[in-house]
């Protein structure tokens, strides 16, 4: 497995990933993606295929960055992908100085919930979306720590 930034050669099969793992009317679309290269966009490859994507940008000076989207093909789920994604992108979004991390999860998400509570995301809020036949949102954050090095 190899969890590397994201290049527009990677868009079509991103695309699929997007595909399987999303419902059709809460997909993102090549534009959408190809925007997000500008932003934090790893991608997760499995013997050369690409199985997961994340994607997190920074609040310019707030010190904080976003979680926007996670995604892990159904048949590569279950292997620890989607965790280490986000330990990347969290001691990435680390080394940058940022101060928290937030994302918003569907509150039916359960088991994506367990995944953000175990590697140390808390519940902050509820977003209530304004459209009935949409899910509701927990807000979560991650405070980010510097490491102390070592002197002398």
């Amino acid at each position: 497995m190899i969890i590397r930034f994201a290049h527009e050669k990677d868009l079509q099969d991103v695309l699929e990933v997007e595909r399987l793992s999303f419902p059709s009317h809460k997909q993102w679309d090549y534009y959408d993606f190809k925007a997000a290269l500008r932003d934090i966009f790893f991608i997760t490859d499995c013997d050369g295929k690409i199985v997961g994507f994340i994607i997190a940008c920074i609040y310019e000076g707030e010190n904080r960055a976003v979680i926007t989207r996670v995604a892990v093909a159904p048949e590569y789920r279950g292997r620890g992908i989607a965790t280490r994604m986000i330990e990347i992108v969290i001691d990435y979004l680390r080394d940058m100085n940022m101060s928290e991390v937030i994302l918003d999860v569907e509150i039916v998400k359960r088991g994506a919930i367990s995944l953000y509570e175990k590697i140390g995301f808390e519940a902050k809020g509820i977003a209530h979306s304004d459209n009935e036949e949409e899910e509701n949102f927990l807000t979560m954050a991650i405070k980010l720590k510097r490491y102390g090095r070592a002197t002398g």
